[in-house]
């Protein structure tokens, strides 16, 4: 597969990640009025994680090799929802190119460290969904709202620079 076939993928992956980074920014916005409801927070939380697993998954399309089409579905469904091993796969180099520093695995959140070192918790895609069966409780704080808006804002930057790159790389074909 080469650059210019692997850049459809990618790029769909980044239209997607837009979208729903969008979604969030303008819900938040136009429809939450400040609320700090868990139960309404939830989905934006999940969507967080999607969208940005989609943009690390972008720059592993244009990164890594692929035979046809199939081998990369196989590979992006091999790397799961998994931010820390998704990280892993791109290394820090390629981190560091869409201004992400580092990548650290907490306790059902993942905490991003960008190159101008502001910090973002990106909720475990597989466990925010279910972690009320767990009987876990997330401590929502009246500034929630505020700091999904930064959180959506850092993404936003980060999107950029996958696209960026991503286009360079097909260039290179």
């Amino acid at each position: 597969m080469d650059n210019q076939a692997k850049y459809k993928f990618a790029y769909a992956l980044t239209s997607v990640a837009s979208t729903g980074l969008s979604f969030v920014e303008d819900s938040l916005t136009s429809m939450m009025n400040d609320a700090t409801d868990l139960s309404r927070l939830r989905s934006f939380y999940i969507l967080l994680s999607y969208n940005f697993e989609l943009l690390l998954k972008s720059r592993i399309v244009m990164t890594e090799n692929f035979a046809d089409k199939q081998a990369m579905n196989s590979r992006l469904i091999e790397l799961g929802h998994d931010i820390q091993t998704i990280a892993n796969a791109l290394g820090n180099s390629i981190l560091a190119e869409i201004g992400i520093a580092k990548v650290e695995n907490g306790l059902g959140q993942y905490k991003i460290t960008t190159t101008d070192n502001k910090d973002i918790l990106i909720e475990n895609f597989t466990r925010i969904r279910y972690d009320f069966l767990d009987n876990i409780m997330h401590t929502v704080g009246s500034r929630e709202h505020e700091r999904i808006k930064e959180y959506v804002d850092i993404l936003f930057s980060i999107l950029i620079k996958t696209k960026e790159k991503n286009e360079r790389a097909k260039q290179m074909s």
